[in-house]
């Protein structure tokens, strides 16, 4: 049986996310696979004795929760969770923004992927030339 790696396993999810993004493809799924990239990515990081985007960002701020507490506010904000769950006592329905949790999850990824791999993968330079030329700096900031 094969061995696959989980840096290439959460390589490919983050691609895939990049491709259906940069597209116009489905953002839900684009959500999704950079959640599950950047958990991959961020346990890779801790490994290593470095800090995920989501712990530096946590830090730089001053924000008293945990790294846990934290990064699952975040991944709400972003839909993350709700698109991957279905718990009991959840809704059926989901209120969010696509474009922009789309937009936030694949970042959150990305940032956390350069911190671990660099900026060398083609889907990196990809999805930076495309925020580059496709985001509205004034909804989202420079």
């Amino acid at each position: 049986m094969p061995i696959h790696s989980k840096l290439s396993i959460a390589e490919k999810q983050l691609e895939s996310a990049v491709a259906l993004l940069v597209s116009g493809g489905d953002k839900f799924s684009a959500i999704t696979l950079s959640g599950a990239a950047d958990t991959i990515i961020s346990q890779l990081l801790i490994a290593k004795g470095e800090e995920s985007f989501v712990d530096s960002l946590r830090k730089r701020k001053g924000i008293e929760k945990s790294l846990g507490e934290y990064g699952r506010e975040i991944n709400n904000i972003l839909g993350i969770n709700d698109l991957k769950h279905m718990d009991k006592d959840c809704s059926r329905y989901i209120h969010l923004d696509l474009e922009t949790c789309a937009l936030g999850a694949v970042s959150k990824a990305i940032a956390s992927y350069i911190r671990l791999n660099g900026r060398s993968k083609d889907f990196i330079k990809a999805f930076t030339c495309w925020v580059q030329t496709n985001v509205d700096t004034t909804k989202y900031g420079a």
